[in-house]
């Protein structure tokens, strides 16, 4: 199960990166999770669920703009704890 688990998490790592680079920006990850900006930035600013708090805590302010990793947002949709 791990390694199924861990195999499908590299998969949608490489798909992700494929489309978006390594680092995903707000509006890409909105577009991804099939939200408008705006509603994410809501949830992200009051989390209700444990997935929400998770993509918060990954994302990395550089300058003015956060910007989430394809690696942690890869983890995060799969599931795994492992972030």
């Amino acid at each position: 199960m791990q390694a199924s688990e861990h195999s499908s998490v590299e998969t949608l790592e490489h798909q992700l990166t494929d489309r978006f680079g390594l680092l995903l920006s707000q509006t890409q990850l909105a577009e991804l999770l099939g939200r408008t900006t705006g509603g994410l930035r809501y949830s992200l600013c009051y989390p209700s669920d444990s997935s929400t708090r998770a993509l918060k805590a990954c994302g990395r302010k550089i300058g003015r703009r956060v910007y989430y990793p394809a690696s942690e947002v890869a983890r995060i949709i799969i599931g795994t704890s492992e972030a």
